[in-house]
């Protein structure tokens, strides 16, 4: 059995400055809107869900203490009227093979010919959204498109 680990404890230990607070922000937003965090070994993060769904995927990248926030969606045009804010902030963080990982190559797992809100993409990630080390705008789109997913 994996070892669980509280985010925050994390956020503490390896995190500083604004993106510690932004993401000891993100924590309290998690808790205050009822998310489960479930450490996950094998790809060491947190899934973060809302009554079992899935919603994304929190890690720290070790060697550089970066904070990744990959949200899910799998079809992002099924969510209805997405605000012209959200929508621009989902498409400036696409990931496209082989850039989102530091693959030398485009992977088996990359996507093609993915639509996200209205926009057509080639070869993006298996995680296609996703936010690093964000600041406090975009902890407000990434905390505006989780509850849009608990609707």
């Amino acid at each position: 059995m994996s070892e669980q680990k509280r985010i925050e404890d994390v956020i503490n230990e390896t995190l500083t400055g604004d993106t510690q607070k932004n993401a000891l922000d993100f924590a309290a937003f998690l808790q205050a809107n009822d998310f489960s965090s479930k450490w996950n070994n094998e790809y060491g993060g947190w899934n973060i869900a809302y009554k079992d769904k899935s919603i994304v995927f929190v890690t720290i990248i070790g060697e550089t203490n970066e904070l990744v926030v990959a949200l899910f969606g799998c079809d992002y045009d099924d969510y209805g009227t997405v605000d012209d804010g959200l929508r621009e902030f989902i498409w400036a963080h696409v990931v496209i093979c082989p850039d989102g990982c530091g693959a030398p190559t485009i992977c088996e797992m990359s996507q093609k010919s993915v639509v996200i809100l209205g926009k057509a993409y080639e070869n993006i990630c298996v995680s296609p959204v996703k936010c690093f080390n964000f600041d406090a705008h975009n902890l407000e789109m990434i905390q505006k498109w989780m509850l849009m997913l608990t609707e």
